[in-house]
């Protein structure tokens, strides 16, 4: 069997691995090792994301994003793998203790930092439960999208004790751009009833709901919405 076909089928069998272990396999010298890693890879048959660590193009994307960095799936990322969303995640986002970009593939990894892991559901990898993701989108503003935002407000199933809980150590900004989001809803059903009356108990200062940009003052939610009503609801108005 030839070294390159040896080299490949382990990978594939590990799903993941890296040089040091691969060396250890003593199957070569490390410096025709080397190469032939790298033949690999320019191939494109196996995936080298960061320096010395080698994924199989059989792994699953999700999970492998999850074992560069110990982390777990949030964001739009999370949205989509509850349903939520249509759009494939060319971009997975995973809350981690460290902040790195990572392209493996056709897929970016952005790795955010995570503030704490409850709310966090455990199954072929970490993933945020609905509300988990929708407190972590509200935490890393530059990374959401408020249309999206508000369109999975509507249609997910949301705990009302659980998202008040993982949203608590937030600010009282936070709170008012959910509020905020939630009255723009069309209908609401009593647990998000429920989320929309604490959020007015949270009223402060006046906030920005996006950067510290000019916008319409919404004297109720004592924010500035500078996204624009109409972009934010866009997804209900097709």
């Amino acid at each position: 069997m030839k070294l390159t076909t040896r080299i490949k089928g382990y990978v594939d069998s590990a799903k993941m691995t890296n040089f040091p272990l691969l060396a250890s396999l003593s199957l070569t010298s490390e410096s025709s090792l080397r190469v032939t890693l790298s033949r690999l890879v320019k191939a494109g048959e196996i995936y080298n994301p960061i320096k010395g660590t080698y994924v199989s193009k059989n792994a699953d994307m999700f999970w492998a994003a999850c074992q560069l960095y110990q982390g777990y799936i949030s964001l739009s990322t999370a949205f989509y793998l509850h349903n939520l969303i249509e759009e494939f995640p060319f971009t997975v986002f995973v809350a981690s203790k460290v902040r790195k970009n990572v392209q493996m593939g056709n897929l970016e990894f952005v790795y955010f930092k995570a503030c704490n892991y409850f709310g966090v559901e455990k199954g072929d990898y970490p993933l945020a439960s609905v509300e988990k993701a929708v407190s972590d989108s509200l935490m890393h503003l530059p990374l959401t999208s408020f249309t999206m935002l508000a369109k999975v407000l509507y249609y997910a199933d949301i705990d009302s004790a659980k998202l008040i809980q993982l949203c608590d150590s937030g600010s009282s900004a936070l709170f008012q751009r959910l509020g905020y989001l939630l009255s723009l809803l069309p209908k609401l059903d009593e647990e998000k009833a429920k989320v929309l009356r604490f959020c007015r108990k949270k009223i402060r200062t006046t906030a920005y709901l996006s950067g510290r940009r000019s916008g319409t003052y919404v004297a109720e939610w004592k924010i500035i919405d500078n996204v624009g009503k109409e972009v934010i609801m866009s997804w209900w108005q097709q």
